[in-house]
């Protein structure tokens, strides 16, 4: 015999009849969905006395919708930033940021490369002036000495 652990959300509304019944077999999912359905009956009485003619199926259904989405309400209402997406990944994570570091690698690689080059021909350059400069200066020595 199985033993299975369910989490039921039961909401009464004022007559104390069942109002809607959820099973969920998480308790962080039991949770967020009564939570979701205490914002919807907070969202239905701001309705209810903002003086705009709602009838209360649709005040209820908007402020069950407003209550699921509750970040893009706070994101709407600037009490919250809007999140940065980040460009989608096509290859696995470990997979991306081997090829990332690789990548990054490489581009270091490169530029110092670049750098090395360029250091040689100044040196080449400079090497080339010095040796014309030390042809000026040499001292031939004297066999005789």
């Amino acid at each position: 015999m199985a033993v299975e652990t369910r989490y039921v959300v039961i909401r009464t509304d004022k007559s104390n009849k069942e109002q809607d019944v959820m099973t969920f077999t998480d308790k962080r999912a039991a949770d967020e969905y009564d939570k979701m359905l205490d914002m919807a009956d907070d969202m239905f009485e701001l309705l209810q006395q903002s003086g705009v003619k709602v009838d209360d199926q649709q005040a209820e259904e908007l402020s069950i919708f407003l209550a699921k989405q509750r970040e893009d309400v706070l994101i709407a209402l600037q009490a919250k930033k809007k999140p940065v997406t980040k460009k989608p990944k096509a290859k696995s994570d470990t997979q991306a940021d081997l090829v990332d570091t690789a990548d990054e690698s490489e581009k270091n690689e490169q530029a110092n490369n670049a750098k090395k080059t360029e250091s040689e021909l100044q040196s080449d350059a400079h090497s080339d002036e010095s040796e014309d400069n030390l042809i000026d200066f040499v001292i031939e020595k004297d066999d005789a000495a």
